[in-house]
This record gives C-alpha cells, structure tokens and sequence, in this order.
C-alpha cells in the first residue's frame, strides 16, 4: 500500500486570497515546520567537534551560562525559563562534562555562581556561530524591506506568545468549542 503524501498548503504569497480559517491553518503550518525545521538543523550543528555529546537543553544552559558571565543559577534558571531545580540538575551534568563551574558567592556564602570553562566557552562560542549564520543565510533571500517586515511582524508574534506564556493556562482556553 502507497503512502498519501501530506498534501501541500497553497503557495505563501497566495495566502491572502485563502478564506480566513485556511489562512490560519497554513500560518499554524508555517509555525509548526519552521519550528521543527530549527531544532532539526540545531541538533544536526551539535555534531561538530566543539559541542558533539552536548544536546540541544545543555547547549541552551551554556547559553544562559554566559560567555564571560559569572551567575547565580537563578539567573540562568530564569533566562532558561525553567524551574531551579531544573536549572541544577543541567548544571550538574555539564560540570561533570566539564563545560562549566560553580563557586559560592564571596559576599553570600548561600549563593552558588557558575561559569563557563574554556570547553564551555568554545561551545558557546560555536553555537553562537551556528544561530549568525543560519539567521544570514536565511535573511539573504530577503531585500531589506521584506526583513524589516519580517522582524516587526515576528516581533509582534514574539509578544504576543511572551503574553500567553504569562497568562494562568486552564484546559479549556484551548479545547474546540460546539
């Protein structure tokens, strides 16, 4: 038995004739693979020798690390958007593969700082790399109009989920209604 292929949305610049519900649809769509589409060429640059064995969480953590920074793992926990003992537990890992350190706070013994080792700092350095060039390749098909389009409007879209992220969540805001 032959697969059905997943059928194709209409092209993109033939969305604005599309009825409201089916431009929804195809924006749900465009979200969706562009997200995929990012973690799977994120994990596929992983695999050069200055971040291979790391995974796409403890890459992030070293990001929220800092290059030069020494933090609280409270400040990495919130840049993270995670819960403390979330932040701790990736900490742990990476200082046992030997990407970053933890030292107590000189003024208050209770605070626990980390920081990046120099192999913390040529991940970072890496992936930092990684996120300028695939952000110019995928701008370079662009003319500055449509990218100052582009950033304003995925700017607003960015708000928008920052929003919804900070709203108390209930089942129901997203269960189908009738």
């Amino acid at each position: 038995m032959q697969e059905a292929k997943a059928q194709k949305p209409a092209m993109i610049s033939d969305a604005a004739e599309l009825p409201a519900a089916e431009q929804a649809r195809v924006l749900n769509d465009l979200f969706v693979d562009t997200f995929n589409s990012v973690m799977r060429i994120e994990e596929r640059a992983l695999e050069c020798r200055l971040t291979q064995g790391l995974s796409i969480a403890e890459i992030h953590t070293i990001d929220a690390v800092g290059l030069h920074e020494c933090n609280p793992v409270k400040v990495v926990a919130e840049r993270l958007g995670v819960t403390l003992a979330t932040a701790t537990a990736a900490i742990t890992k990476l200082e046992k593969k030997g990407y970053l350190t933890r030292e107590r706070g000189t003024q208050d013994r209770r605070q626990v700082l980390v920081s990046l080792t120099t192999e913390g700092r040529k991940a970072w350095r890496a992936h930092s790399m990684f996120h300028h060039k695939l952000v110019e390749q995928a701008l370079s098909g662009l003319d500055e109009q449509e990218a100052r389009v582009l950033m304003l409007a995925l700017g607003k879209v960015k708000d928008f989920f920052d929003e919804q992220y900070q709203m108390p969540w209930r089942p129901t805001d997203i269960a189908p209604r009738g």
